[in-house]
């Protein structure tokens, strides 16, 4: 752990240390009680001043049709106002496929749709343990396909769609987007994956390496996937593990971020290379000086994070 922080960005830790997110036992509460993570979550950010929506952009919550008639999938619209045909980028939050919410992202959507031409739709998928997998991809399917077909009625343009997410959010969109090349219904444009969980055999360097990292650990990793995957007999079990699966050819370009003090780095990188090794174009990322999720902590090294996701999205969608 000290070797750790001795390369961790010191601006970083220091907003670590101030935050309420710190004081939650996400390794003790994986194990005991995981469907508390999300009220605790709620807790701190219910201190923490609200944020005014920008004057140029519209946030809309809508609730979304499933192929399932007992469910509703809440999505959180981010739009500028006033324009039509926009790009759209489909995002999943994080938190180990069990927490997190739509409206984490709000400090970050609303500044990027301010300043970036596009359109984004946040979705509120269903959570295990309550709803382990594939709950949480066939929301996202049903939402892509909704997507797809009203785009124009939220000012968005159907033949120009991304799918993105970070942390456990990136591996649903992963697994979204090699289950939508197999359906050959819709064509996803980007994957934009933010340091994803890619395998649930944990065996990789950086797992054993960094297995005690801050905001995300080895053992935390375990009750992850040990809370998400337990329909392992499902027909859909083989887009469950992204890393795991058969062929990648044929998905789409990828933008793919890893953190250098973030045990999930190798399994991000050894997804980044199987794109690559079947003729995906990838490009590849590393945040020196980055634990897992730290562009949630204001400091230096998150604004210029931010500036360069601003750079990255713009040529993404051009």
């Amino acid at each position: 752990m000290n070797t750790i922080l001795e390369k961790m960005d010191s601006g970083l830790w220091n907003a670590i240390e101030k935050s309420g997110f710190k004081h939650i036992d996400y390794e003790h509460l994986l194990a005991t009680d995981p469907a508390r993570i999300r009220l605790e979550e709620d807790k701190v950010s219910a201190v923490e001043k609200t944020m005014k929506i920008p004057e140029k952009i519209v946030v809309e919550n809508k609730w979304i049709p499933s192929s399932d008639p007992s469910v509703s999938i809440r999505v959180r619209i981010y739009r500028p106002k006033d324009q039509k045909h926009l790009p759209l980028c489909l995002y999943f939050h994080g938190g180990s496929f069990i927490y997190g919410t739509p409206e984490q992202y709000d400090f970050l959507f609303f500044r990027l749709v301010s300043e970036v031409n596009m359109l984004i739709i946040s979705v509120d998928y269903r959570l295990a343990p309550k709803h382990p997998f594939p709950a949480a991809i066939k929301d996202g399917y049903d939402v892509l396909l909704w997507t797809s077909r009203y785009a124009a009625t939220i000012g968005g343009d159907n033949k120009n769609i991304m799918i993105g997410g970070s942390s456990a959010g990136a591996t649903i969109a992963a697994s979204i987007t090699q289950w939508a090349r197999d359906r050959k219904e819709i064509a996803i444009q980007h994957q934009y994956l933010m340091y994803p969980p890619m395998s649930n055999l944990l065996d990789t360097a950086s797992m054993q390496e960094l297995s005690n990292a801050p905001l995300q650990t080895k053992k935390a990793a375990a009750w992850m996937w040990k809370h998400y995957l337990q329909n392992t007999n499902d027909s859909l079990y083989k887009y469950a593990v992204p890393l795991l699966q058969n062929t990648f050819e044929n998905l789409p370009e990828a933008t793919l971020i890893v953190c250098e003090l973030d045990p999930l780095k190798d399994e991000g990188i050894m997804y980044a290379e199987k794109l690559k090794n079947a003729g995906v174009s990838v490009n590849l990322i590393e945040i020196k000086g980055a634990v897992h999720t730290f562009e949630f902590f204001d400091c230096a090294l998150s604004e210029n994070f931010y500036k360069l996701q601003i750079e990255l999205f713009k040529k993404i969608i051009d």
